[in-house]
């Protein structure tokens, strides 16, 4: 985009000025991001062993009716958190259970609660092009009781910052 100064004169008399921002042609708009298809690169983490498992946020895309645009696009870790406590009963005593706020990176822990349904993990995240276009999501990993019928996580529908580390 270019600032346009104009000026409308007829028979000698200015009938109308300003300025306006237009484009000179030949470039392609900025891309506008999408971060409603994003996924995890990791759903599902099995076995509950304890350990820091990364996951890396998938799926963040350009606007389609922009055509091929071949951009850089940065994820930023903005907040790590999970429906048990960071160190409930069962979960082996470690934490935190989160880390890599503040990177491309998020690194959860492989543990549930033994007496729980399993464990879900909420990653926010912020996605950016380096030009000042952004979009925000958040995705989710899940860390089941068992390979049975207990797969599926429920949703205590209380969270907790897996960053913390608990008095």
């Amino acid at each position: 985009m270019k600032r346009l100064t104009y000026a409308i004169v007829a028979a000698g008399a200015l009938l109308a000025a300003g300025t306006t921002r237009a484009s000179t042609g030949g470039g392609s708009p900025p891309p506008t991001l999408d971060c409603t298809q994003a996924v995890a690169s990791l759903g599902v983490i099995w076995p509950p062993n304890h350990t820091f498992v990364p996951v890396m946020i998938w799926g963040v895309t350009t606007d389609p009716s922009l055509g091929s645009v071949s951009i850089n696009i940065n994820i930023n870790i903005d907040a790590i958190h999970q429906d048990e406590p960071v160190d409930a009963l069962g979960s082996g005593n470690t934490a935190p259970d989160g880390k890599g706020v503040g990177t491309n990176t998020a690194y959860v822990r492989a543990e549930r609660s033994g007496p729980g349904t399993g464990r879900l993990y909420s990653i926010d995240f912020t996605a950016s092009d380096g030009m000042g276009d952004t979009c925000s999501g958040v995705v989710q990993v899940q860390v089941p009781h068992d390979q049975g019928q207990g797969f599926i996580p429920i949703d205590t529908g209380q969270w907790y910052d897996s960053t913390q580390i608990p008095p």
